[in-house]
């Protein structure tokens, strides 16, 4: 029972501490909504009202103050009392135990404090727009006629400068006048919404007329004069090349300083209708066209001292490659009657007389040109370049075929000694094989050293020929020193084979009578050197034979013979030196 009671009285400590603590925080939230009420009243908007009121607005800036001035009393009538409402709620609930309707009646109390501070913000906006665009007004007001007064000056002053401008610049600097009067108006009398409007037109305007009072002058000065001066120096300049014998590539002079002499007059008219932008447009087509015309006058001017300069060199390079063709064709006849002119040297000779003959054409009606007074001085330059090009390059060829075709003779004699020295390589082959005293030759090695005669003998017979192949020989010569290389390796190979074979086979001697090994790889050896001419086969039987009786036997008679052969070839060199 005791601890029931204690139970209960537990409980309804906990509720009244928990109730307690409800009504200090609901206290604390509505005075925390009081002072958000509080800050509201810190913007003071009356005082601003009235300061607005005497700016004495009309038109739609009176109808915006007005609407900005029900705004505020719809703030202060109704807005405001509607949050006093909000903090008494939220402070009567606190007394009792209701949590969620505090709570709710809490959060609509701060959304009208935050609505009511959206529309006090709206009001001093607006309100500081009103002021703004009037203090802007007042300054643009004085810029502006200061402006208006310095373009009216500089039409005054400089009025020879605009040309047939002139009048529709002042009917728009009158037309601009008026607008600002319109706004000086709306300005003074309170009306800055309106004026606002007015300005922006204003201002499109004048920026306008300041554009065009910038660009005209320098227009009217190229079409009025300076273009005019230029033209006339141009067509003076042409006339007096056409009477010195100028002429020019498509002569469109005439036409196109007509055509140019119209379009200034066009573009006068368009400057005084104050079309700038397309003048522009024309001025720079204009300025092109006049620089082209320069361009060519100066080209042709340029092009005749070089052109009169160079035609006597063409001429006398012509005259030299046609006579270095003329004796080329005569070595190549010539050469012709002894050898055999496989690179169409003879009809290279004739292109190149064809080519000089072409361009000696062409080089004569030109010069004629000039005498007839007829001839465009820039287009012969250019073809006078590629004349003296396509010669260098006729010379050149000439150059290198000549230097082909007197080798003829050289590669001749070389031919000869080459074949000279083949022949008596293969005599010395045949004598230092029959020095050897060898029972004979194996078939192969004869057929090797019969084709390489027949070789000889087919580049001795085509030597002999009236007209000599010098292409065909110098393959020839080729492929025989390649096979008397070939020969030369087989010719050592059988001599060297053919002596340690034989020596071999005499210090094997030694041992036949002890060795019937020996003596039978003796017997087949001798056999080999003797019937079949197989000395490489000889001296592996008997090699091998005496190698298993005598490790390294072999091989001594080997190094010596070489060494030998070695000490022998440097006597024969030294004797030969002496």
């Amino acid at each position: 029972m005791l601890t029931l009671l204690i139970g209960i009285i537990v409980v309804v400590g906990a509720c009244y501490l928990g109730f307690v603590f409800y009504q200090r925080r609901t206290i604390k939230m509505a005075t925390s909504i009081y002072e958000n009420k509080r800050d509201l009243n810190k913007i003071p908007l009356d005082d601003e009202f009235a300061l607005a009121k005497k700016m004495n607005l009309t038109g739609e800036s009176h109808k915006k103050y007005d609407q900005l001035y029900n705004k505020y009393q719809h703030y202060k009538n109704q807005m405001l009392p509607s949050i006093d409402e909000g903090i008494e709620a939220v402070k009567e609930d606190g007394k009792g135990i209701n949590f969620l309707k505090t709570k709710s009646d809490w959060q609509a109390a701060n959304k009208a404090i935050s609505d009511a501070d959206s529309t006090l913000k709206d009001i001093q906006a607006g309100l500081a727009q009103l002021y703004d665009l009037n203090k802007q007004h007042k300054l643009a007001l004085d810029e502006l006629d200061k402006k208006y007064k310095r373009l009216r000056e500089d039409i005054l002053n400089k009025n020879q400068s605009f040309g047939p401008s002139i009048d529709n610049l002042e009917k728009m600097l009158s037309d601009i006048e008026g607008t600002f009067d319109e706004f000086t108006q709306l300005t003074k009398s309170g009306d800055p919404n309106s004026a606002e409007e007015v300005l922006s037109d204003l201002n499109t305007a004048t920026d306008k007329l300041e554009s065009y009072m910038d660009r005209i002058p320098k227009l009217y000065e190229l079409i009025s004069k300076e273009f005019v001066e230029q033209v006339d120096e141009i067509e003076s300049g042409y006339n007096e090349l056409k009477q010195k014998q100028y002429n020019f590539p498509n002569d469109q002079f005439v036409k196109t300083i007509k055509g140019i002499r119209d379009q200034l007059k066009v573009n006068t008219k368009k400057l005084e209708n104050l079309e700038i932008d397309s003048v522009e447009k024309a001025t720079q087509n204009i300025a092109d066209r006049i620089d082209q015309m320069y361009d060519a006058i100066d080209k042709e001017f340029k092009a005749r001292p070089d052109v009169e300069k160079h035609t006597k060199v063409i001429g006398e390079y012509i005259d030299h490659v046609r006579k270095q063709n003329g004796d080329l064709q005569l070595r190549l006849e010539t050469l012709n009657k002894s050898y055999v002119l496989n690179h169409q040297e003879i009809e290279n000779n004739h292109q190149y007389d064809q080519q000089i003959s072409t361009i000696e054409k062409k080089y004569q009606n030109e010069v004629q040109q000039m005498k007839d007074g007829e001839a465009v001085f820039s287009t012969i330059q250019t073809d006078q370049k590629q004349m003296m090009k396509d010669l260098s390059q006729i010379e050149s060829e000439q150059k290198a075929l000549f230097q082909a075709a007197i080798k003829l003779p050289k590669q001749e004699n070389a031919a000869r000694s080459a074949l000279a020295g083949f022949d008596l390589e293969m005599r010395n082959k045949k004598r230092r094989i029959d020095n050897h005293n060898l029972p004979g030759l194996s078939d192969t090695y004869q057929d090797a050293f019969a084709a390489v005669i027949r070789e000889i003998n087919h580049l001795d017979n085509a030597m002999n020929q009236p007209q000599i192949d010098m292409d065909d020989i110098s393959k020839q010569l080729i492929i025989i020193q390649s096979d008397m290389d070939t020969l030369e390796e087989k010719t050592s190979q059988l001599i060297d084979d053919a002596v340690l074979a034989e020596q071999t086979i005499q210090y094997a001697n030694r041992f036949i009578s002890t060795n019937s090994e020996i003596a039978a790889a003796s017997k087949t050896a001798q056999m080999y050197f003797d019937q079949k001419y197989d000395y490489e086969q000889s001296l592996s039987i008997i090699s091998k034979a005496l190698e298993k009786q005598s490790s390294g036997v072999f091989a001594k008679i080997k190094d010596d013979y070489f060494n030998s052969k070695k000490r022998s070839k440097s006597d024969n060199v030294a004797e030969e030196d002496q």
